[in-house]
């Protein structure tokens, strides 16, 4: 592990994220063949047991899972024209058949990744810890360009209106033309970041760092907006959640002095003033998800929470040994891995009660879920 991403990480699992996308017609039609009648969801999701897994949403009964000799459980697979994209500690980016599991191909880099890739006009974007954004071919495999930092690219990246935004620990938040890989703008946010993931809304970034800053940062000459300060409580992995004006945003510990932990808070997109500030005190390797007027998300106290999003009073908590991994919220339903209880959970998103749990064994982290479904 990385010296610098790990300063108070020996007290708590680390966990690795993916995000819910939805997808094509192509490949819905592609999916049926697999999903139930009554409903035709398939959960996709990776562990630290070497394995991706596809899922029967409402059963947990196996599709299919493709064994690999590295980890999946930091990355946050992508879906495209029936294909998933996942990178692995093993130094590779994989693309497997959504349908059987089946290695298409892998692009292998100089050094592990879990830099959750991108997929836009059929080029996949990632970083890795050999320092460089990649932009490969998501059909063949081949390589298209990649660009050079100063150091781990751990953050995911974002790509919109021809341009890839996405972090690296040397402090930068990079905006790269999404074709050659040219360099728009960089910004210097002054502090490492991590695995913090940027979000674009309303032609804004927004990005945190490990000195507890939320960098509000204009998408098209990178100059500063306005910043938020969640105290000096560490936001190296944050992954902030908009909707609606609203920037959900958890804050993980000070690792610059007292190992205090964080809190979730609710701030204005507009000019980042604070709205609420809730689960104070409990530290989060995890990220808040919006849905349905509430927030999601996994504490390092072990539990999982549903609060209401326009107060942040706590609406429901479950037991999973939650740690860092990032739920997922489809059909009426949270999807999220167990982390340190070796299993991977749905529950009720109005009521948090099980509807069912499968044991992975040998699995301490999972992935955030990827559900693919027809509307």
């Amino acid at each position: 592990m990385k010296t610098f991403t790990q300063p108070f990480k020996q007290n708590f699992l680390k966990i690795s994220f993916l995000l819910l996308i939805l997808f094509s017609t192509a490949c819905k039609k592609d999916l049926d063949p697999l999903m139930p009648a009554s409903k035709k969801a398939i959960v996709f999701f990776g562990g630290q047991d070497g394995n991706f897994y596809a899922l029967n949403a409402q059963t947990g009964d196996l599709v299919w899972k493709y064994h690999s000799d590295g980890n999946f459980s930091y990355s946050a697979p992508a879906l495209e024209d029936s294909t998933l994209y996942s990178t692995n500690t093993d130094h590779n980016l994989y693309a497997l058949s959504a349908i059987t599991g089946a290695l298409k191909w892998k692009f292998t880099t100089a050094s592990s990744v879990i830099s959750s890739p991108a997929v836009v006009n059929n080029i996949v974007y990632f970083g890795s810890d050999d320092h460089y954004i990649y932009a490969v071919d998501a059909v063949s495999g081949n390589l298209k360009w990649k660009y050079l930092t100063f150091q781990n690219v751990d953050s995911s990246p974002v790509v919109a209106n021809g341009v890839v935004y996405i972090g690296s620990a040397d402090g930068n938040l990079y905006a790269l033309d999404a074709l050659t890989g040219n360099l728009k703008w960089k910004y210097d946010t002054g502090s490492i970041i991590v695995e913090a993931i940027p979000v674009i809304s309303n032609d804004v970034v927004f990005i945190g760092n490990r000195n507890g800053y939320l960098n509000a940062i204009n998408a098209t000459n990178g100059q500063l907006k306005w910043t938020f300060s969640a105290d000096g409580i560490s936001l190296e992995q944050a992954k902030p959640s908009v909707n609606n004006g609203v920037i959900y945003l958890a804050s993980w510990y000070n690792v610059n002095g007292p190992n205090q932990p964080g809190s979730l808070f609710a701030i204005k997109e507009s000019d980042g003033s604070q709205i609420w500030k809730a689960l104070n005190g409990q530290g989060f390797t995890s990220s808040p998800v919006y849905a349905d007027g509430k927030v999601f998300i996994n504490s390092d106290d072990l539990n999982i929470y549903a609060v209401d999003a326009a107060t942040g009073n706590e609406a429901w908590k479950k037991s999973i040994v939650a740690n860092g991994a990032v739920p997922t919220v489809a059909n009426g339903k949270v999807y999220a891995g167990g982390g340190g209880s070796n299993a991977f959970y749905v529950l009720d998103s109005a009521t948090g009660n099980e509807s069912w749990k499968l044991a992975l064994t040998n699995c301490i982290d999972t992935s955030k879920p990827l559900i693919v479904s027809e509307k």
